[in-house]
């Protein structure tokens, strides 16, 4: 064993449907370029990229004092076994697992996984490097460990204010020719807002905390020097800072930077139509927002702090400009009832944008909505407090509301995977007919909402499948998929 050497591992993810592999952990290319400045060694495996035989060669060869591991709530339950495995394989090597599992649950997780030798809690880039320099657990920031039989905490870490401080990752030792080409940007961390679902004020902090438009510029210039085009920013909260986002697109357009700007992570009332115009120039073409029920009364009970208006007002401004939109919405919410759902699915399907996601609600640990599930007793601690496969795009129920039995819920969410590939359909068949014929048909044609719904259903998508490849043959590829 190697002093200071550190193995960092991301979990496998790629039974999820929700979570899926390709995508670059950003999180813990922050933890490697911390590590990296430090002039601690390092090496990573991501066993959504590499396989299991892979890890066992490597921790082998390069002997790691310390394991480190990102870790989500999803999926726990595997994840503790891949770390019971670790430990009989490398039992020299102390594990150091951080990320939001840990953040939201505490100490229960060094009970729960004894493999674990310490926990980190929040932002663990500072904290995992104190680890490997050789300071004690007990005396770092935000640090979960063993005394004897407890497990004990050393207090909060202040988040880091100034996120420019923090070196953004250029993922040395990361396998970048097995990810997609879509280079992921975290811009902010942090939100400041109380939606009862959502584990990120927790996890992130309350206090929204931005890098400056020149880090990020920086950032982008950086990767675009490296032939990247295609840039993604996966912030919690992207525009809190209208003026920020406003700059940014100004200085890339200023730097005549050609590029493909994607955001999720956005908030309707964040944006106007002047903002939006901005974003189109400079590059921005793929927009996602958090949208969650197309009732005002859910919205409400949601604490999402935001009205329906507001999201239709920015909805149709975004789909007028050319944007590909996607819109996320949730089933399960308190107090949510089949007249509500319907409601999002008229949402759903009001406006030309490109794909919707209807998250079938979960309750899970740290969040309001996990709580009030507790206490109403729709969910029990002992049967099952972590999400594992019943999860995100299940069209099984996790569990009944006060307003719908768990059976209207599956109802719902099996309907709503049909509206889901009907607004897939409508937005392609229009492209379709557009690169064909030059025009661009709106939604009021009645053949666009009869064809798409027709084509909607399982057996007739496969035959909309196969006319496209037969269109795309004959018209040598001016037919996009």
């Amino acid at each position: 064993m190697n002093s200071n050497r550190v193995m960092l591992v991301y979990p496998d993810y790629r039974s999820s449907d929700v979570f899926t592999a390709g995508y670059l952990p950003v999180g813990l290319g922050y933890i490697a370029k911390a590590l990296e400045i430090a002039g601690i060694e390092y090496e990573v495996i991501d066993l959504n990229v590499d396989s299991v035989d892979d890890l066992m060669s490597r921790l082998r060869e390069f002997c790691p004092e310390f394991i480190g591991i990102s870790m989500m709530s999803y999926g726990c339950k595997r994840t503790y076994e891949q770390l019971h495995a670790l430990k009989s394989a490398w039992p020299e090597g102390k594990i150091i697992v951080g990320g939001p599992h840990v953040t939201a649950n505490g100490e229960r997780v060094l009970m729960e996984c004894p493999a674990i030798d310490v926990g980190v809690v929040g932002e663990g880039e500072a904290a995992l490097v104190e680890i490997a320099l050789g300071s004690e657990a007990s005396a770092v920031k935000g640090a979960l460990y063993r005394d004897g039989e407890r497990v004990r905490f050393s207090g909060n870490r202040d988040f880091v204010t100034n996120l420019d401080e923090i070196p953004f990752p250029t993922y040395r030792g990361f396998k970048l020719d097995r990810y997609d080409r879509s280079m992921h940007l975290t811009s902010s961390r942090g939100c400041p807002y109380k939606c009862i679902f959502c584990g990120a004020p927790r996890i992130l902090g309350r206090k929204w905390r931005k890098k400056s438009v020149r880090g990020m510029v920086e950032e982008v210039e950086y990767w675009y020097e490296r032939n990247y085009r295609d840039f993604y920013f996966d912030d919690s909260n992207f525009a809190v800072d209208k003026t920020r986002v406003s700059n940014f697109c100004k200085e890339i357009i200023r730097r005549n930077l050609d590029a493909d700007f994607k955001a999720e992570g956005l908030r309707a009332d964040h944006f106007d139509r002047k903002l939006l115009e901005q974003m189109r120039q400079a590059g921005f073409t793929h927009l996602t927002f958090g949208v969650e029920s197309g009732s005002n009364e859910v919205l409400g009970r949601l604490k999402k702090g935001e009205t329906l208006e507001q999201i239709e007002s920015t909805t149709a401004a975004a789909t007028e400009l050319g944007f590909r939109v996607t819109l996320f919405f949730l089933i399960g919410s308190p107090g949510e009832d089949v007249k509500d759902v319907n409601k999002s699915f008229q949402l759903a399907l009001k406006y030309n944008v490109a794909n919707v996601y209807f998250f079938n609600l979960t309750p899970i640990p740290g969040t309001e909505f996990y709580d009030w599930a507790i206490r109403h007793g729709y969910q029990d601690e002992s049967g099952g407090r972590y999400p594992e496969d019943n999860f995100g795009f299940s069209t099984e129920a996790v569990l009944p509301t006060d307003a719908m039995t768990k059976d209207q819920v599956t109802k719902c969410l099996k309907q709503a995977r049909r509206i889901e590939r009907q607004v897939r359909v409508r937005y392609s068949l229009q492209e379709h007919l557009r690169n064909l014929t030059g025009k661009r048909y709106p939604l009021s044609r009645g053949f666009l909402e009869a064809s798409s719904w027709f084509f909607s259903f399982r057996a007739t998508g496969a035959v909309y499948e196969f006319l496209i490849r037969v269109a795309r043959f004959f018209v040598g590829g001016r037919v996009e998929s």
